[in-house]
């Protein structure tokens, strides 16, 4: 890890953290909750982050034909939320440690609470299910 990266990332980057953020692979401009799925994210260059959604019904309906690739999480699980949600194992967004760092210099994130190693095992087990991501970010999920 870059000895310049700011302690925020220092600190809060591992499995299951979660950061809220606005991101260009979303179609929507509101910022989401993403989560980092590497087993070990200080030491990969690239960074497998999920996304929570609220469009729960949406998220199983597109996922539908691929199953155990979605995994609810309700404001018991994660207080962070205020409603119902999910995570589709079908999407993830890759980042670079250095894209990480630069939204954190320049304030664009916001760490939250981590997820529980449970909730984080689903997820990673859900994309680890899916036909749809490819094998070299499934290879950062099994280390």
């Amino acid at each position: 890890m870059d000895e310049e990266a700011p302690w925020e990332i220092k600190l809060t980057l591992r499995p299951g953290s979660v950061y809220y953020f606005v991101d260009r692979h979303l179609t929507s401009g509101e910022p989401h909750y993403f989560i980092v799925v590497n087993v070990q994210p200080l030491e990969d260059q690239v960074l497998v982050l999920t996304v929570i959604s609220s469009q729960v019904e949406k998220v199983e309906r597109r996922g539908a034909n691929l199953p155990g690739t979605t995994v609810r999480i309700s404001p018991a699980d994660y207080e962070e939320l205020t409603k119902p949600s999910i995570v589709d194992g079908n999407f993830v967004v890759r980042k670079s440690l250095a894209e990480l760092v630069a939204k954190m210099r320049r304030k664009e994130i916001v760490p939250k609470r981590d997820l529980s190693g449970n909730i984080l095992h689903a997820i990673q087990q859900a994309i680890l299910a899916s036909p749809l991501v490819e094998e070299e970010v499934k290879r950062l999920l099994r280390k």
